[in-house]
């Protein structure tokens, strides 16, 4: 969600002492294969993104995937109203690039896609695959803004060829999970490495606990 760049750099130590191995969104089709993997995902593209959390990430040697609105790069968030922040120009998102990081789809205007008929779906997610590939971003995976989708919506993703897309559920993802409509854990700027480890290893237990 937001962090501070030295936090994201102890969440990744706190992986690497643990032996995890570092994905991209785009390699999570199979999770038959994800046994002790994780993987970092920004939305938005905001352009602290591409500056300070890409340097914290890259000082790490460990890459990301980062999730952009296609009709509004190198302008701002509109989404966030009268919060709204600047967003990554394209320079450095080929600059990220071209370092290793993933480029990925987040619709053309950060529309909500479960609000909408699968026309409309299909309109904002192929306007911002045709400017990444444009880009030279090729094969990347989807992301749902605000992890909105209905059932028609994983329907139109698989349509256009993606195998994985990003959705939320405050758990982590695991066997049998759909690929193109994988749960992830909301990370806030004042999650500490504690506040980390009870986020995705113990909430989740304690809600499936009965009361």
């Amino acid at each position: 969600m937001n962090i501070a760049p030295e936090q994201l750099r102890r969440h990744v130590r706190y992986f690497k002492r643990r032996g995890y191995r570092f994905s991209l969104g785009r390699d999570l089709t199979n999770m038959a294969t994800q046994s002790k993997t994780v993987c970092f995902t920004f939305d938005d593209g905001y352009l602290s993104t591409l500056t300070h959390g890409r340097e914290a990430l890259l000082a790490e040697g460990v890459r990301a995937s980062i999730y952009v609105v296609s009709g509004l790069i190198g302008k701002a968030s509109t989404w966030d109203g009268e919060l709204a922040r600047p967003l990554a120009d394209l320079p450095i998102l080929k600059t990220a690039l071209a370092e290793g990081f993933e480029i990925g789809n987040h619709t053309s205007g950060h529309q909500w896609l479960g609000r909408l008929p699968a026309r409309e779906q299909a309109a904002a997610i192929s306007e911002c695959k045709t400017f990444l590939e444009g880009a030279g971003a090729g094969l990347t995976s989807v992301c749902y803004p605000y992890g909105s989708l209905n059932e028609q919506t994983v329907e139109v993703a698989r349509d256009m060829g993606f195998g994985v897309g990003m959705a939320l559920g405050g758990r982590l993802a695991r066997l049998g999970d759909e690929p193109l409509a994988l749960p992830r854990v909301v990370i806030a700027f004042s999650d500490a490495v504690p506040m980390l480890i009870y986020r995705l290893f113990m909430r989740p237990l304690l809600k499936r606990r009965p009361h």
